[in-house]
Parts: structure tokens; sequence; C-alpha cells
């Protein structure tokens, strides 16, 4: 279920919105929603999801 979300997705809808290239930082503490409010916003957008963890970042690059 999601809810209580509607002034950050607001927000993110603003950036996206903007011309030109814009980075968005989303943080906070563990098992607040943060990847479900990014996965909500995108769902009806032309959009790629990669969740970065803490492996080498010659891994990383290769999961991309």
């Amino acid at each position: 279920m999601f809810w209580d979300r509607q002034q950050e997705l607001r927000m993110l809808e603003r950036e996206y919105q903007e011309s030109g290239g814009r980075m968005v930082v989303i943080y906070g503490r563990r098992r607040v929603g943060k990847t479900t409010l990014i996965k909500e916003f995108i769902r009806d957008k032309p959009a790629m999801y990669f969740l970065a963890d803490e492996r080498l970042e010659s891994v990383q690059r290769r999961r991309f």
C-alpha cells in the first residue's frame, strides 16, 4: 500500500518536468519507504531503476 507521500511525489514531478538534467538525492532511515517512493514515481514514466549496493564498483558496473 502506498500512502501519505503526495508532497514528495509533487516535488519529484516538479524536478522531472524541469528542462536539463537533474539529480535528486533521496535519503533517510531504513524501512521508511524510499524505494517504494521511487518505484511509485516512475511507475508510469519511461525510466530505469538500479539499486546500488556495497559490492565493488566493477561489479556494480557489470550489473548495471
